[in-house]
């Protein structure tokens, strides 16, 4: 009798910029324990890839782990595979950069044991159709995505118990479709569940395939009580191995020599089911979700649900601007490198690893992992990039006092950005609201602008519904957890009406009311926040500046009346200081009476650690964590320390005025639940003001990051 290839393929990675601690937990919980078990059934046979973020850590922290894999690839149990080595999206990089990362991992599992994998784990399962081109150029045979990439494409779930073949430009490439059926039961549900869906292909040599993610044995929620307390991997082992008489566990690879294909596929942009209803504009995920509810209580809707389709994750570069500038910084500096690779610059390749590590996926997109919440995450990448970019100077510059400019549509937004580094910054400035979006310190590898904007999310209204409900240790997948990891979080459910940059211009009128400016709930008189301002570039070597200029209009009975900024910006040629220099010209012969405010969006990583805090020089506070909030009066400076990573950001006015300052926090969907996460700290610098025609209001303000 054929007997049922049983298809197992688990994928396990961490993010780069993830914590210490995480990463330890999650070898503790979830890895370790995996080939613990594993060992006890050497009937098992288990295709698995460890991305390179793990590699690192295992070499460092767990060489004994290594040597333990190595035993079970020697005895048969294991078949590696390989992947982009820090764990990219391979469609939004560099095709270089897309076989360089896979050869990376390759070389290393080669050396570390002993055998070159021919699989392939596709990063969240983001397919283009132009993959296979480059994939079978890096030594790729075989990749697994999802059975719904399948489905798209108009298959029924009775064709997909195989492999399929494609092709880019006549290299061939064979596909795996992952069964959603199991990835939804193993391991939430009884091991009897999953021998049931394989006895339906009973006496068939087809395949039943389950390719996921490897953390969900062990630090999903309440995984590693069911999965290894309560025996839930080893009765399922138990379970298969009580039938070897009908199943074979079997590698993919030796399936996929061993069988002949199902056919021909080309698959559409996809990813996994739910990564295409995130990538969704908010409006339309909650729609999307709507619909797909329905279909799932209607006893017609499976056959409808498989030509349903959500988003494309490029999308997501569209719905978080934080993320489309990150990537297309990386992008810009990797051009740069490319050329001068090709100029010959000497060790030019020296800062391709720590750019490798700036494309990892995770902070790049959101859904029910924090991913682009996480600012540790963001930190991470931008870690890496400064690394990148500091070394790609250091080779190009070899004088020590430099200042380069360089204007563009950097990040493709269709306006203007500038560019202004020194050896010490980093700066980009974008003409949208004459706005200071990244600062980036290079002695502490730092940029201290990773604010993110709080936006409305298309879970937000689950945790309104959910209110005041428990839901207890019940086994669910992290698509089905909407706890709160505290109380009231749907009180901090505030949504910006501006990006949360820095050097936004303020007009507000009296009465002032800082609760209303927290929450994003007040009246702007002046129509500069996300409006363009032109910009003009003058100086020449080491001597530059950059003024931004906009003549707009504020409010005023009823009437809008004419008012220009002009704000001309400094940058040090060997510090980490950019001066701004105001001057703010009114049109109207009536007096207006007004409060122009300055706003900074500063990220030091943490609201309520003891070691970052606020020092405001003649004003002694009594909570001065980042996370406080509150007003004062008649104040020239504001520091905020970082005993963490030794630095601090200083903020001079040569004006003395008011100071609002306040948490930006957010509140987002888990893997465990709701959490509120704190993005940055608002500083909102303001003067009443009594504008007139013919005089003029001019102020300075210094920015400043110091060592400490």
């Amino acid at each position: 009798m054929e007997k049922v290839a049983f298809l197992f393929c688990v994928h396990n990675h961490q993010p780069v910029g993830n914590f210490p601690h995480v990463l330890e937990n999650a070898y503790q919980k979830a890895y370790l324990p995996f080939v613990e078990v594993l060992k006890k059934y050497p009937f098992m046979k288990v295709s698995v890839h460890y991305s390179g973020v793990l590699w690192d850590f295992l070499k460092a922290s767990h060489p004994g782990f290594l040597k333990a894999l190595k035993a079970l690839v020697k005895r048969g149990q294991l078949e590696m595979m390989t992947g982009g080595y820090y764990e990219p999206i391979l469609p939004v990089i560099p095709d270089e950069d897309k076989v360089g990362q896979i050869k990376s991992l390759t070389q290393a599992i080669k050396k570390e044991m002993g055998v070159t994998p021919r699989g392939m784990w596709l990063a969240e399962r983001v397919w283009e159709p132009h993959l296979p081109k480059y994939l079978v150029e890096a030594g790729v045979e075989y990749i697994t995505v999802d059975d719904y990439h399948f489905k798209k494409a108009g298959l029924r779930e009775e064709d997909l118990y195989g492999y399929y073949l494609t092709e880019e430009e006549g290299k061939v490439l064979k596909v795996f479709p992952g069964s959603e059926t199991l990835r939804y039961i193993i391991p939430f549900r009884p091991p009897e569940e999953t021998l049931e869906y394989l006895s339906k292909l009973k006496g068939s040599s087809q395949a039943a395939i389950f390719a996921d993610d490897g953390e969900k044995f062990g630090i999903w929620p309440y995984t590693f009580h069911s999965v290894y307390e309560e025996g839930w991997l080893e009765h399922f082992f138990q379970l298969i191995g009580d039938h070897l008489d009908w199943i074979e566990p079997m590698f993919l690879g030796t399936y996929a020599s061993r069988k002949k294909p199902l056919g021909r596929i080309y698959l559409s942009c996809s990813s996994y089911m739910e990564m295409d209803e995130w990538s969704l504009p908010t409006e339309a995920m909650v729609e999307y979700g709507k619909i797909v509810e329905r279909l799932k209580e209607s006893s017609e809707g499976q056959p409808i649900r498989r030509f349903i389709k959500g988003g494309f994750w490029r999308n997501f570069f569209a719905k978080y601007p934080e993320s489309n500038d990150l990537h297309k910084r990386v992008l810009h500096l990797r051009e740069k490198i490319g050329k001068g690779k090709k100029k010959g610059v000497p060790k030019i390749k020296d800062c391709l690893p720590y750019l490798f590590r700036a494309q990892c996926n995770d902070a790049y997109w959101h859904g029910v992992f924090g991913g682009l919440y996480l600012p540790h995450l963001r930190h991470g990448l931008y870690q890496n990039l400064i690394k990148a970019e500091a070394l790609y100077d250091q080779k190009m510059h070899r004088e020590k006092k430099w200042i380069d400019l360089e204007k563009s549509d950097l990040n493709g937004d269709g306006d203007e950005e500038v560019i202004l580094k020194n050896p010490e910054t980093v700066l980009l400035l974008s003409s949208r609201g004459g706005s200071l979006l990244e600062m980036d310190y290079r002695p502490k590898n730092f940029n201290i602008l990773t604010s993110l904007t709080r936006r409305k999310e298309g879970y937000h209204q689950k945790l309104l519904e959910s209110r005041g409900e428990t839901s207890g240790e019940k086994l669910r997948t992290i698509h089905e957890i909407f706890d709160s990891k505290e109380s009231e979080l749907d009180q901090y459910l505030h949504f910006d009406v501006y990006r949360r940059a820095s050097f936004l211009d303020h007009f507000i009128p009296d009465p002032m009311d800082f609760e209303s400016f927290r929450i994003c709930q007040y009246e702007e008189e002046g129509d500069f926040l996300k409006e363009l301002y032109e910009i003009d570039l003058s100086g020449k070597g080491r001597s530059r500046e950059v003024l931004f200029s906009r003549s707009g209009t504020l409010l005023k009975d009823g009437r809008r009346c004419p008012i220009r900024i002009e704000k001309r910006f400094i940058p040090s040629l060997d510090q980490s200081v950019l001066k701004a220099a105001y001057r703010i010209t009114y049109g109207r012969d009536e007096r207006k009476r007004v409060n122009f405010g300055i706003e900074f969006n500063i990220n030091l990583l943490a609201g309520d650690a003891p070691d970052r805090y606020y020092k405001i020089p003649g004003h002694p506070l009594e909570d001065r964590t980042l996370a406080s909030k509150g007003g004062l009066r008649d104040i020239s400076e504001v520091r905020l320390i970082d005993e963490w990573d030794g630095l601090e950001v200083v903020l001079n006015v040569d004006r003395r005025c008011h100071l609002w300052r306040f948490p930006i926090e957010t509140v987002s969907l888990s893997e465990s639940g709701f959490e509120k996460i704190f993005q940055g700290s608002c500083l909102l610098f303001y003067w009443p003001l009594e504008l007139e025609r013919g005089r003029w209001f001019e102020l300075n303000i210094e920015l400043e990051i110091k060592s400490r």
